[in-house]
Formats: C-alpha cells, structure tokens, sequence
C-alpha cells in the first residue's frame, strides 16, 4: 500500500534503512540521497549516546532473556562463545532501529568478553567504522556475502538481512562439523520456510527442521527494533547422518539483495535520528 500518516507501507530492507533518514517534505529524492543527506556525528559525543543506550539495553529485559536463551544454547554445546560477526546492521548513526541494534549487539559482547568481533556493512561510514574500533569491534574490509566459516562457537548476528545473506552463511558452514559452531540471530527460518515457494530447496528450507530455534520476545520497549528475531542453532543429534548425500549437497550461493525481506514500517516512525538526544 502506499500513502502517508498512518499508512503502512511494505518496503525492502534497502529502503528501509535508508527512509530512516527521510524527512516527510524529502521523500521524493533518491534513496542514496536520503542516508547521504543524513548530517555525520561528533564521534566523541556519540559514543557518549551509545554507551548509555548500551547501559540501558544491558538493564532491560529483552536483553537478559536473550542472554538466556543465547546461554542455554551454550551449555547444550558446552563450550564458550568465542566469535561475534555482526553483518548488515546499517547506519547505526543515521537509523534508529540500527542504533538499538548495534547497542544489543555491543553488550552482547561484553556480557561473553568476546575478544574477536567482527562487523561489516557496506553503508557504514567512516564515523561509524571508528566507533566500532572504539568499542572493541573490527570492521572487516571485504565484503564476504554472508560466506563466513565457523571455526570455533560463533554467534551471527543478522538482524533483518536479507534472505541470500543467510543462505550464504549456511552454505560456507554446510558440514556436519561446522554448522554445531554456528549460533545464529536473525528472522525466524520457520517464517521463512512458509514463504517460500513449496518447491524451493536451499539452505534455509532444508536446515529448518533440523534447527533449533527459539524466538526472542520482542518486548523491548522500543517498537520495530526487534521483531521476528529468533535464536537458531544447529545441534549434531539433530543433523542428519553424514552419508545423506542429499542433504549435505551444497546449493549454489545466493547473491546477496537478489531475495530481499520485507517488512511494514509505520510512516509516523520515518524520521531521522535526532543528533543531539
């Protein structure tokens, strides 16, 4: 549908990180134009604001569930989160659902004392990029599509990405030894598997039966950050054995924003970040 005010609107996620920086008198400019125009932070006043939204989010309870559910998950693995990747979390400084995003994801860190965590998105600037050094966090310079090995217990943190970007991770850990390293945050695969086509075999509709996933209750008290985010991880009792060739035959990869999520946004909740908050 489309209109204004109390609209709703379905849009891909590329829009959608770049109309959280749309004006509702700008709305017919390009959508490089919408995060371009975005005015850039005062690096050290921002961390300032990111470091008390992550005192916060460490103190709310969709955090401590989530830290929960991610440590059950563990203790059945027995063994320590060692890694954190963080992709397609968007610009943190401009959106503010990214801003809770990337507070989530920070905390999480410090929560494991994660020593290796690593972040990309192709839209972060170099404002950005230095806040994440700031913190503790590497950004990585090339762009993997999703195609990152699990060596060691892994948490992936994905939050609405597009569907290829998940495929794709799948894909690089699609062995039985690999996949038990992979924890993974991101859309829920069974939501996912519905909207697929009934004949469409790739990654994610053959994991989903084998996965287990544990949806994170948004009850965050910010709306629209959260949603349809669930915990999955890939348990070895529950994958099948190693001679199932059928299963354990890679699909291609996925170019990533060849399939794209959608999601209905609020216009009312289309604005820019208020810098100076």
């Amino acid at each position: 549908m489309s209109g204004s005010g109390d609209a709703f609107q379905v849009v891909t996620r590329k829009k959608w990180m770049a109309r959280k920086c749309l004006s509702r008198r700008n709305r017919h400019k390009s959508e490089s134009d919408y995060l371009n125009d975005c005015p850039d932070v005062n690096v050290d006043h921002f961390e300032s604001r990111l470091e008390r939204l992550c005192t916060e989010m460490s103190q709310s309870d969709y955090f401590i569930l989530s830290m929960e559910t991610l440590q059950q998950q563990l203790d059945a693995l027995k063994r320590p989160l060692e890694r954190i990747v963080c992709l397609g979390l968007g610009p943190f400084t401009r959106t503010h659902q990214a801003l809770h995003q990337a507070a989530f994801i920070l905390s999480t860190q410090r929560q494991h004392n994660i020593k290796e965590a690593l972040y990309y998105d192709p839209v972060f600037r170099d404002t950005e990029k230095e806040l994440i050094q700031r913190l503790k966090g590497t950004v990585m310079t090339e762009d993997c599509a999703g195609r990152h090995e699990a060596t060691v217990p892994t948490l992936y943190y994905l939050p609405h990405c597009p569907y290829a970007l998940m495929h794709n991770l799948l894909w690089c850990n699609w062995a039985s030894e690999s996949l038990p390293n992979v924890l993974l945050i991101s859309n829920s695969f069974e939501m996912l598997a519905l909207n697929r086509t009934q004949n469409s075999d790739d990654h994610i509709t053959r994991i989903v039966t084998h996965c287990t996933e544990v949806a994170l209750e948004d009850d965050y008290e910010q709306h629209n950050v959260f949603n349809d985010l669930s915990l999955h991880t890939f348990p070895s009792d529950k994958l099948p054995a190693v001679d199932d060739t059928a299963f354990w035959k890679r699909c291609l990869p996925l170019k990533v924003h060849e399939d794209e999520l959608h999601t209905e946004l609020i216009s009312e909740d289309l604005a820019a970040l208020s810098i100076g908050s």
